[in-house]
């Protein structure tokens, strides 16, 4: 095949910005999605993880129910991705946000000024049946109802509610993504967010039922696109046990850049012609955005256009995972299998499907079925993204076992199992999966403080000594003022083991 010029200038660009260090394999984006998010790094100074992230996000919130892979047998999937943008302060996660989100938001204004106008006519049509009716002649009136795509700060019910009047799929779009979180509890027991998202990303159907609302409502097929950002130094807020248990997270793609400096603004020759960026991308966008998505008669279940992988495609597919669960087969503890992995399908399952229909809208290819580019396209985005998921993990151990480090180690004999330390981590408040990484960690430091003796097996070496285990008199002292509740309540329960 002919190299274009465009392709040929993406590849010079992609080898003088170093991409591939970052792991990100941009190359896989159709070309005018690469030119663009290489025009926002350059005149917007946007981060080429985030952008190219973003677009992802954008495109399976415009495709909505509208497009449906098939999968395996009758499973099918719309897009529904769930995604978090990490990074320190400063990095610029919400401003490409903002851009690439631009036309979903422009056309839910023109639907609120189309809501706006049918809200006049009907004040008008009921001004006037009310005096027909005095006239003994009875109108019918429909009350109308705002469609709208992205919302933003919303109760589980204004959820439902909104997804109900467009059932081609909502996106839930929040600067940060704690505020979502965080308002499972500003509702209390009556919140249902949290059940709504697994149910939502699971494809079950989503019903609703409150002394509140005139009607029941029922959702048979849910889409909801979720994205949103937070801080590094608040990644253990949101990695509480609560949404680790749940495998809320286990549903979430993360986007992380291995960098994390922010980039100096750069000034541009004035006289250089630039490209209409937003242009380019709102008429790709816009595209997509034109599909339709019908219902059946009673309209009140979506009618997706399903597209099937082609042989080749599925054969990738399959091969792919079918060497995860391989790798989840040859686990023999139960406590020890990594939930995540069992849920990768779905996510590829889903950007498949984006990459197909995002290569059509920039022109470069159809939406007849699932080519083999797309899915290929779509491991290498998860692999992508799983690296950057173990890097946050890194993170959050080395950061966040801090001080229970020393009362967990304290817990454990000279020689202990994987088992023996996640039952001594509960008691120090850290989690099965942190105790996993910080085992994995910890034993493959330059001066391990642990030694890996077989599956399972783990003995403590010399080095430990330069971990306190046992406390000092300063840290009894402490611990009998209350000022190391942790530490006593591990000491306290080392009879237990």
């Amino acid at each position: 095949m002919e190299t274009t010029a465009l392709e040929l200038t993406n590849r010079l660009r992609l080898e003088a910005g170093r991409i591939s260090e970052s792991g990100l394999p941009l190359e896989v984006f159709p070309q005018k999605v690469q030119e663009i998010i290489f025009n926002l790094a350059t005149y917007e100074n946007f981060n080429i993880e985030y952008s190219a992230s973003i677009v992802l996000s954008a495109v399976a919130a415009a495709i909505g129910n509208a497009c449906q892979i098939q999968i395996k047998g009758n499973w099918k999937t719309s897009p529904s991705i769930y995604m978090m943008l990490v990074g320190r302060p400063g990095l610029g996660k919400t401003p490409p946000l903002s851009f690439l989100y631009r036309p979903i938001h422009e056309q839910d204004d023109r639907m609120f000024e189309q809501y706006l106008q049918e809200c006049d006519e009907y004040d008008r049509a009921l001004a006037a049946s009310v005096k027909n009716k005095e006239n003994d002649e009875s109108v019918l009136l429909k009350k109308p109802q705002l469609v709208t795509t992205v919302i933003s700060d919303f109760t589980p019910e204004a959820l439902m509610n909104v997804h109900q009047h467009n059932l081609r799929g909502v996106a839930i779009e929040v600067d940060e993504i704690l505020a979502l979180f965080n308002s499972v509890k500003r509702y209390n027991s009556k919140n249902n967010l949290i059940e709504d998202l697994l149910s939502s990303y699971s494809g079950r159907p989503l019903k609703s039922v409150r002394k509140s609302e005139a009607r029941p409502i029922l959702i048979r097929r849910p889409c909801i696109n979720v994205i949103g950002s937070v801080q590094t130094n608040l990644l253990p807020e949101v990695f509480r046990n609560e949404y680790k248990a749940n495998g809320l997270l286990d549903r979430f793609l993360f986007v992380y850049p291995k960098d994390q400096r922010i980039s100096k603004w750069q000034r541009t020759d004035r006289g250089t012609l630039r490209s209409d960026t937003m242009e380019q991308w709102r008429k790709i966008l816009n595209r997509i955005l034109s599909l339709p998505c019908p219902t059946n008669e009673k309209g009140n279940t979506v009618c997706s256009l399903v597209l099937d992988m082609a042989e080749d495609a599925e054969a990738c597919f399959y091969d792919w995972y079918n060497g995860i669960i391989d790798t989840v087969n040859a686990v023999k503890n139960d406590t020890e299998v990594d939930s995540r992995k069992t849920k990768l399908d779905g996510n590829a399952a889903r950007l498949s499907l984006v990459f197909q229909i995002l290569k059509w809208a920039a022109g470069e290819g159809h939406i007849q079925y699932i080519e083999l580019d797309s899915v290929k396209a779509a491991i290498r985005m998860i692999d992508y993204y799983e690296d950057t998921y173990r890097r946050i993990q890194e993170s959050i151990v080395s950061s966040g076992i801090g001080d229970n480090k020393e009362a967990w180690l304290s817990l454990l004999g000279e020689t202990f199992t994987a088992g023996d330390a996640v039952i001594a981590g509960k008691k120090v408040e850290l989690s099965r999966r942190t105790v996993y990484y910080a085992l994995d960690k910890l034993s493959r430091e330059p001066n391990p403080v642990l030694e890996k003796l077989h599956h399972g097996t783990y003995r403590k070496t010399s080095a430990i000594a330069s971990c306190t285990i046992a406390l000092s008199s300063e840290d009894k002292a402490a611990v009998q003022t209350g000022q190391s509740a942790k530490v006593q309540c591990a000491t306290d329960n080392t009879a237990e083991l």
